[in-house]
């Protein structure tokens, strides 16, 4: 019969590689037995990780204790030292420094439950980021979900998704890894400029006055119905110039805006009309300073290149963008309501909707990007929400403020998603503030969501039947739900990801499991909500505008269930998170299609659990690395954590 080895023996090399539990049995494990395997323990070969990120660690290690010796002996050369031990007296054994006392809210405060790492560049300018040609397949996204590595891309703080997507590679141990892809060579900036303009046949005078109608046209029924920033009434009139524009330089920012926009509604995904027409809107300041000027078109041209810029992943430049429009806003007194100020009831409308659509737009690129939201506080502004109207109830001629109408208008998701954005942008700034949230602080954020959601009106609410079938209101509705689903989840998947090491790490905290279950639950449930929302919306065909956001946050939503299934293989839920992954996979190869971002989310998914996987129950048996939370294997200064996956970039097929 065979032997079972000592309890303390390693698993043979063929279970250790395949990541398979071994019964330990010599001379010949089960597994091995079972499949007729040769098997052979070798026993634990201790490694040091041969990254940039560890050998920097040891550096700035041996600096400090060179550092520590010079002070305990002065005068005694370092090298000497090392070459004749005996140089080295008791006191430096005995001697203690006293231990520095931990900052009060650090991470290491009873307070706090431990951080997670945040990547970080190796060189000082590893932050720095140039994004004037941007490639669909390059590493730089406008969602901040997908650029694992920090090098090139600016600063992505612990709200973004690719914090969590870091530390979830991480901790799977980079599955499935597989040869790279060779390197596509990256195309002449010049060529593809001029590859543009011969594949969209424009130029100043080809841009006819048929062309321009039509983007504009498309600008109003696509763009315009989610977000209404600018009066259409107003800007067609100066189109057509029937009343007259503003300065030249502003109304024409604003009008390639628009187009650029149009255009973008109607493209797939393809470089071509819209670039020309976004460089243009860019480059209309070159000749006049744009910080030598203000205006309210100025501001909306501004809010609008700024979310064109993201959505065609360029997200720092449409961050700077936004940062101007704020300071340019606050010096036209758009955050106030100036009673006394004798202008027009639609003049003072049109003001308070730039204001509220700068304000959600800012909001959701801070938490998007993790960065913190320098909006002003309540107390600073006092200018009053949009009012939820027609556009037929206040025109120019309209003395008298019309009675806000309980039926959902295009302003309903303004109003709304403004006052969302009031009561919920300190839970953003406070996880930025403090990355190690406890559960009990986690649950009080949630349940002040809850309570919000209370406030919204009837035609919003989940239990109410839908008010109408028309589309802008629909997708109003639902990606109302998706951003607030989406918050619960960036509140509590950090606590999650936690949550997971300690089970799998076999440490369990009794004192904080109840509160962490009680997490876990939340953000399943949230998760959960928004894959079936997102798939039930995707039945229809989706316009670029509810594509863009549909990936977005199905994405997150994914990842968090796709973390369950590897660090609770045993749980009773299993079967529903396997099919919310595959409903996940199926949403985005069959309705997101035409978005090579969605490409790029569903590779990663493949990647990390693959369907076989799900099927075979591999992750039961697989021993995760409990220290994980502290540390990234990969090199932060090369993209050899991108380059692992076996992931096809350059075409939006699946």
């Amino acid at each position: 019969m065979e032997n079972r080895r000592s309890r303390d023996a390693f698993s043979c090399d063929r279970c250790r590689a395949k990541k398979l539990k071994c019964s330990k049995n010599a001379p010949r494990c089960t597994s091995c037995a079972h499949s007729g395997s040769q098997c052979h323990y070798s026993g634990k070969v201790e490694r040091s990780p041969l990254t940039r990120a560890y050998l920097t660690g040891v550096e700035k290690r041996l600096h400090s204790l060179e550092s520590l010796v010079s002070q305990l002996l002065p005068g005694v050369n370092v090298d000497d030292i090392l070459s004749s031990p005996n140089l080295v007296t008791p006191s430096i054994v005995n001697h203690r420094t006293p231990e520095a006392p931990s900052p009060k809210g650090s991470p290491s405060s009873n307070s706090q439950e431990p951080a997670l790492p945040e990547a970080v560049p190796n060189d000082v300018d590893g932050f720095n980021w140039q994004e004037e040609n941007v490639s669909v397949d390059g590493l730089t996204d406008g969602m901040a979900a997908l650029s694992v590595e920090p090098t090139g891309v600016g600063y992505l703080g612990s709200t973004s998704g690719v914090v969590f997507l870091r530390c979830l590679l991480d901790w799977a141990g980079f599955l499935h890894q597989s040869r790279a892809q060779a390197q596509q060579p990256v195309p002449d900036p010049s060529s593809s400029f001029r590859g543009v303009l011969a594949s969209s046949q424009i130029s100043h005078t080809a841009l006819t006055k048929q062309l321009s109608t039509t983007l504009i046209d498309a600008y109003f029924h696509n763009y315009h119905v989610c977000y209404p920033f600018v009066h259409e009434a107003t800007f067609r009139a100066q189109y057509h110039e029937i009343v007259p524009r503003p300065s030249k330089r502003s109304w024409d920012m604003l009008y390639y805006a628009i187009l650029a926009l149009g255009a973008w509604t109607l493209n797939n995904d393809q470089i071509g009309l819209e670039d020309y027409l976004y460089r243009r809107a860019l480059t209309l300041g070159q000749q006049e300073s744009v910080f030598e000027a203000a205006s309210l078109t100025f501001v909306q041209a501004l809010v609008l290149l700024s979310n064109l810029s993201q959505k065609r992943n360029s997200p720092n430049t449409g961050w700077n963008l936004l940062g101007l429009a704020v300071r340019t806003a606050l010096s036209l007194a758009l955050h106030r309501e100036l009673p006394h100020w004798n202008i027009s009831l639609i003049e003072r409308e049109i003001r308070r909707r730039a204001w509220w659509g700068l304000y959600i737009f800012d909001s959701g690129a801070s938490t998007t990007f993790g960065r913190a939201i320098m909006l002003p506080d309540q107390d600073s502004l006092n200018v009053h929400a949009v009012l939820n109207i027609e556009d037929e109830s206040l025109t120019p001629q309209t003395l008298e403020l019309p009675t806000e109408t309980a039926e959902p208008t295009l302003y309903s998701s303004l109003k709304v998603q403004s006052d969302f954005h009031q009561h919920t942008n300190y839970i953003s700034n406070i996880l930025l503030a403090e990355p190690g949230l406890s559960a009990e602080a986690a649950l009080d954020f949630n349940s002040s969501i809850d309570a919000w959601t209370r406030t919204i009106p009837q035609y919003f609410q989940l239990t109410r039947m839908a008010f109408s079938s028309a589309r802008w209101y629909v997708f109003a509705r639902s990606r109302l739900w998706w951003r607030l689903w989406n918050l619960k989840i960036i509140v509590f998947r950090h606590i999650l990801l936690r949550r997971a090491i300690s089970e799998r790490g076999q440490i369990p905290d009794q004192a904080t499991q109840s509160t962490q279950e009680e997490c876990k639950r939340i953000c399943l449930e949230a998760a959960h909500s928004t894959v079936t929302s997102i798939h039930h919306y995707a039945t229809q065909d989706l316009g670029r505008v509810e594509g863009w956001y549909a990936t977005y946050f199905l994405f997150h939503a994914a990842l968090v269930i796709t973390l369950c299934i590897i660090s609770f293989p045993h749980a009773e839920e299993l079967s529903t998170w396997h099919d919310d992954v595959r409903l996940a996979r199926s949403t985005f190869r069959e309705r997101l299609i035409g978005d090579s971002l969605s490409a790029r989310c569903v590779a990663i998914l493949d990647q990390v659990v693959s369907t076989d996987d799900m099927r075979s129950g591999l992750f039961q048996d697989l021993e995760l690395d409990k220290d994980s939370l502290s540390s990234f294997p990969w090199s932060v200064e090369s993209n050899e954590l991108f380059d692992s996956f076996d992931w096809d970039l350059t075409s939006t097929g699946f």
